[in-house]
């Protein structure tokens, strides 16, 4: 198996071809759009919380595109999530309430942003301890804005 160093941060690392090259296939893949939500919805990000904390940041980048609407997504286990805080490209912040229990497999409604089109830099998931423990994986979509 040949492998390929490459310069990161100023260390060598090494990473094999065919790691590599499931890099570069599934990098597409992770901005495809969720076609169970409609159409224009793609995911934003992913964030493990530990539900010791009450808040998970989720950065997001302008070349993610502009955004008109929000969901978030419990995957494995069931969230309490008290409120969403969404900080725009410009700087401002807007508060989204949620306060409700989101069932593992299950989503939010469809939440939208104030203002016409906006660019968003980062998502901050405030949440509450349920009983269950442990910790759990949120996807946060976002209704790109023209679809």
């Amino acid at each position: 198996m040949t492998q390929t160093p490459i310069n990161s941060l100023g260390s060598l690392a090494k990473i094999h071809r065919r790691g590599f090259i499931a890099l570069v296939v599934a990098f597409p893949l992770a901005v495809r759009a969720d076609s169970s939500l409609g159409e224009g919805w793609i995911l934003l990000g992913e964030s493990r919380v530990n539900l010791i904390k009450n808040f998970s940041i989720v950065p997001v980048t302008l070349a993610k595109g502009l955004y008109t609407g929000l969901v978030v997504e419990a995957v494995d286990k069931p969230i309490f999530i008290e409120s969403i805080e969404v900080t725009f490209t410009n700087g401002e912040t807007s508060e989204l309430r949620v306060r409700s229990i989101i069932a593992a497999g299950s989503r939010t409604r469809k939440m939208l942003l104030p203002g016409l089109v906006r660019g968003i830099r980062t998502v901050k998931i405030i949440y509450k301890r349920i009983p269950t423990g442990g910790s759990a994986t949120v996807r946060i979509y976002g209704r790109r804005s023209g679809a």
